[in-house]
């Protein structure tokens, strides 16, 4: 085993070209190995990176096709900016400006002739002209799935939050134009991460069964002139042709790779394991890997950091930090809740084929409960009294079971759309949200109740830009409401009254914010941040003609401690506050474990591993067939 950076790889041999790494400044080399191979591996310092609060990943890398000019993102200080570094000269490193990290931003990519780097930034399609300059935003009516897009021939291929189907667009902008499909049966599949082939006339697109479950897809090839589509590799993502003459693609966390011939449009051989250990996102597809079009691989060691299939680690921490874990097996955690009095645990399970479920953890007796079999449930709150889990189905709404186990789920409010509750009132008044971006809704069960009449609910107006990691919690008094808002730009935290959320607004957090917690009995509000959490103290003003306070006042915020928790519409709540024991409870990405437990990920080290003439090793890994 070799360690380039912080992390361990198996490593192939290769032989080393002393006079070849000595024109590679600013690089350090590995011991070689062996002498089989003309490849070899080197490691790139990035620095610090920070973390990608919604990825939960490190940074996002591109290299230009011919190699020598590389692009990552610096995800410190609440932000995410780009930066781009020329590997022929020590420490080149230039900043291309701050993204804005609403809704998805980074995943860059170069133009085919290297002179563009093309990236998301804020759910909207940029470029910006290597040499510098100002972003150029490509106009469009449709927000870009966060999972990169396609250029070439003045033209645009990419994927829409709104229906997750592929769109073309011209690079200059304007009206996008919905791509057609031979067959129906791809009707209800999401569309991700397409790149164009050599030749422009065809597609790599991952399909899957939504935006959120893209590491459980397959990777397809999409004819541009005929519209044909048909499964190239299945329970894969995130490929790329490389010119060796293969496909690369994402399976769990390692790249495999596959021979595949131009001509013809098929697999000539077989597929193969080619590197282990990739930081990844299983949710989205993501990898942090890049490959120029002469042969160099650029990647990260890690893990899957997304908020699916066997990614977190559940863990209690002190306001000091100290940190413990906790022992349940049921493969991940995710929309984490304390009951009322704080004996249990629900949270949703994801399972290896992507399907949820809501479990109970008991604290006391440290046992494990299973609330459903669906595998389409997901958000798990407590009703007031702690006897019932209301939660998300896919299917039918929002569903209600006895905490208990006593009985079956039944359906208190049934929509065709995706309703997640949030937060419930103590008047027993249910919050979610539905929509993409979405829209906040308050309604009550009990008003509900009888079957015949019409299911209501009350749109609730916080703000005109609602990330879907709003988060949003009801205080227990029930007199206000604590969300995540985008209106300034960057997400932060905000404080209204409630249920008249006109009554009066008040912003909490300075810097970027999300996921907020309230402890009543202190007066405190907790808040995370990208790798940090934070506290900010308030005190409630006198009681007006209504009886409710008037006005809330915070000071300014103070931080606690710095962990990575994960912040998606998917994956939230991912930390509550347990006033009996004074702690907090978080789900941590296993990438944590890597990192070092008591590491800021704001200060931890980025080294990339570089594979020069890794072309050579791809076709001795993953040989064409004889025939």
């Amino acid at each position: 085993c070799v360690v380039v950076g912080l992390f361990g790889f198996y490593m192939m041999p290769f032989i080393f070209d002393q006079e070849a790494f000595d024109t590679q400044q600013g690089l350090s080399m590995a011991e070689p190995t062996g002498p089989n191979y003309r490849s070899r591996r080197y490691s790139v310092m990035l620095g610090a990176t920070g973390l990608r609060g919604i990825h939960n990943t490190r940074t996002d890398i591109a290299i230009s096709p011919d190699g020598t000019m590389l692009a990552y993102l610096d995800n410190r200080n609440g932000g995410s900016a780009l930066f781009v570094k020329d590997l022929q000269y020590t420490d080149s490193v230039r900043s291309l400006g701050a993204l804005d990290i609403t809704n998805g931003s980074g995943l860059m990519f170069f133009s085919q002739d290297g002179e563009w780097l093309h990236f998301i930034n804020g759910s909207r399609m940029n470029r910006v002209r290597l040499e510098g300059g100002a972003f150029q935003n490509i106009e469009s009516d449709i927000s870009v799935l966060r999972s990169s897009f396609t250029s070439f021939d003045q033209r645009i291929i990419f994927s829409s939050t709104e229906d997750g189907k592929l769109y073309s667009i011209p690079t200059s902008g304007g009206d996008a134009t919905i791509l057609p499909m031979s067959s129906d049966a791809e009707a209800d599949r999401a569309f991700t991460w397409p790149r164009i082939l050599p030749g422009n006339e065809f597609l790599l697109v991952t399909t899957s069964d939504g935006p959120d479950r893209v590491g459980a897809g397959n990777v397809q090839i999409y004819g541009l002139e005929d519209s044909s589509l048909r499964v190239l590799v299945r329970n894969a993502s995130n490929a790329t042709y490389v010119n060796s003459g293969h496909i690369v693609f994402l399976r769990d966390s390692d790249l495999w790779a596959v021979p595949f011939d131009l001509e013809t449009m098929t697999i000539v051989g077989s597929q193969v394991p080619v590197i282990n250990g990739v930081e990844t996102n299983s949710q989205y597809g993501h990898a942090t890997y890049t490959v120029s079009d002469n042969g160099q691989l650029f990647y990260l060691a890690g893990t899957d950091g997304g908020g699916s299939i066997d990614s977190g680690m559940l863990t209690w921490a002190d306001f000091d930090g100290e940190r413990a874990e906790i022992e349940v097996d049921a493969g991940s955690f995710s929309n984490i809740n304390f009951s009322p009095d704080e004996t249990r645990l629900a949270f949703t399970s994801t399972d290896d084929q992507g399907g949820t479920d809501i479990f109970m953890w008991d604290l006391t007796r440290k046992t494990l409960s299973r609330r459903t079999f669906d595998g389409i449930s997901t958000n798990p709150i407590w009703s007031v009294d702690g006897t019932r889990l209301i939660y998300s189905n896919k299917e039918e709404g929002i569903k209600s079971v006895a905490a208990n186990g006593s009985d079956q789920p039944s359906v208190l409010f049934e929509t065709n759309s995706v309703a997640r509750p949030y937060s419930i009132a103590p008047s027993g008044e249910v919050l979610f949200d539905m929509g993409s971006p979405p829209r906040i809704y308050l309604f009550d069960p009990s008003a509900n109740s009888d079957s015949e009449a019409e299911m209501l609910a009350e749109e609730i107006d916080l703000g005109p830009d609602i990330p879907p990691f709003h988060g949003s919690r009801i205080s227990p008094d029930g007199n206000w409401i604590a969300y995540t808002s985008n209106e300034i730009g960057q997400p932060r935290v905000f404080v209204r009254s409630f249920p008249n959320t006109d009554g009066g607004k008040w912003q909490v957090s300075e810097n970027a914010a999300f996921q907020p917690l309230w402890n009543m009995s202190s007066g405190e509000l907790y808040f995370s941040s990208f790798g940090s959490q934070h506290m900010a103290e308030f005190e409630i003003g006198p009681s007006g003609p209504n009886d409710k306070p008037e006005f809330i006042e915070f000071r300014n915020p103070q931080t606690i401690f710095a962990r990575s928790v994960p912040a998606s519409a998917t994956t939230q709540n991912t930390w509550d506050y347990s006033l009996t024991r004074n702690q907090f409870i978080l789900v941590e990405p296993e990438i944590a474990s890597i990192v070092g437990a008591d590491d800021s990920f704001s200060e931890s080290l980025t080294n990339l591993v570089a594979v020069e003439n890794w072309f050579a090793e791809l076709s001795e890994l993953a040989p064409r067939d004889a025939n």
